[in-house]
């Protein structure tokens, strides 16, 4: 496998590219493409700046034919998979950093960076790191949307008080301690909604696994430098993470994310731990009386561990990637499109619908009118320090494969941490 490396995409000279920006701006633009994506018209966060963005882009020129392909976010890898298989994948569609080495080495896609660095302005647009996830082999060939943490704990402040607890525990302990009470009480402590398998792993697992490893660690564990899944202290996260699953709900694998929702929804749960996608969807979504009560924090430590409550996996996650085979007036088209759905007036409208976008804000940002959850979780995201996604990283076989499959059996204590930890690298080896 080869070593990813962090390319941020900078203005290499002044022109324009096709003259898209000018073209878009003057609706001169025209060309037909297909977008398969997972941004519902009726969702939150992400997906209302996206589709708020579509339609302005779709005001402005319309020539531009798009034929929009949805799958839900729970189903989309699958189906993407299977596009792939029978050969039918779209124009654009977006993709995880861990499948860009699938579709990079097999011709499928064409580099974005070519084209995002012959246009100055679109270049700087995007914030420091932006383009990490959407990197292979020194190349960076999609087009990132946003920059989010992968993981933040939500919760009720009424429940919590209900059940003696002040605030957001600071120690892991005090978790612990915290979700006894909450048990006692008649609450689930944590919902858990991990029937598609990513939502243990990826938003939970991968935060808390920092709280013992680093991310020197886990550069040397995806760079093949000496770093395994079976040392002791990735054991001993899994561990741990296997211990709090007795505070999840007993269908925890067996629920979906918006059926875990539901349950903080009606108040059957006192919190949850999910990507900061879930501020949006609360702010979209959730009753007024426990939005008014709801809250964030970072994940505890763990004590005696060398890992803060800081450490979060964070990053753009997925990418906007585009089909080798677009090209001439489709591909201006496109190009157009992809910049004007993740920068500029997208970038400042994100923040108004709970999240943080890849590309800078402008500074006509009206920061004071940020819905209150938001303007928590924005605070604390000034504070995190961005671990890898590892998903977005290893293999897919890995990252998406065996430890999604593996972390559902750890939580519902049919694998060992043990044999889930030499399975993993088992994976892993056979994928260099």
């Amino acid at each position: 496998m080869k070593k990813r490396v962090v390319v941020l995409a900078t203005a290499m000279t002044a022109a324009m590219i096709f003259g898209t920006t000018a073209m878009a701006e003057e609706g001169g633009l025209s060309g037909k493409f297909s977008l398969f994506h997972f941004g519902e018209k009726d969702g939150g966060g992400t997906s209302k700046a996206f589709w708020n963005a579509v339609e302005k882009f779709q005001a402005a020129n319309p020539d531009v034919e798009i034929d929009f392909q949805f799958t839900d976010s729970d189903n989309y890898q699958e189906k993407l998979t299977a596009l792939m298989a029978g050969d039918e994948l779209p124009d654009v569609w977006l993709t995880k950093g861990d499948m860009l080495p699938t579709f990079a080495d097999a011709g499928s896609i064409q580099a974005a960076d070519q084209y995002i660095k012959e246009d100055a302005e679109w270049a700087d647009s995007y914030v420091e790191g932006a383009f990490t996830d959407t990197t292979y082999d020194d190349t960076a060939w999609g087009v990132p949307f946003q920059m989010q943490a992968n993981c933040i704990g939500v919760y009720n402040q009424a429940i919590f008080e209900e059940c003696g607890i002040d605030g957001w525990p600071e120690t892991w302990t005090e978790l612990l301690e915290d979700c006894a009470k909450i048990k006692e009480a008649g609450y689930t402590p944590i919902a858990m909604g991990n029937k598609d398998q990513w939502l243990a792993e990826s938003a939970v697992f991968n935060t808390y696994a920092y709280k013992y490893i680093d991310q020197d660690w886990f550069n040397s564990l995806a760079n093949n430098e000496g770093a395994k899944f079976t040392d002791e202290k990735f054991v001993k996260a899994l561990e741990g993470f296997q211990n709090i699953a007795q505070y999840f709900n007993e269908d925890m694998n067996s629920i979906n994310q918006d059926e875990m929702f539901a349950l903080y929804y009606d108040k059957k749960a006192a919190m949850f731990f999910d990507g900061a996608w879930s501020v949006g969807t609360m702010i979209q979504n959730c009753p007024e009386d426990v939005l008014a009560t709801t809250h964030v924090g970072l994940m505890p430590a763990v004590e005696g561990e060398s890992g803060t409550k800081y450490d979060t996996a964070a990053g753009a996650g997925w990418n906007y990637v585009i089909n080798s085979r677009v090209e001439g007036d489709d591909l201006k088209a496109v190009l157009a499109f992809l910049k004007a759905i993740t920068t500029g007036e997208y970038a400042d409208d994100a923040l108004q619908q709970g999240f943080i976008s890849a590309a800078k804000t402008s500074e006509n940002a009206d920061m004071s009118t940020l819905a209150p959850l938001f303007a928590e979780y924005y605070d604390l995201a000034a504070q995190m320090n961005n671990c890898s996604i590892f998903d977005c990283v290893l293999p897919a076989e890995v990252g998406s494969g065996v430890l999604y499959a593996d972390t559902q059996q750890l939580i519902a204590g049919s694998m060992t941490p043990e044999d889930m930890a030499a399975d993993c690298q088992a994976a892993l080896e056979a994928n260099y």
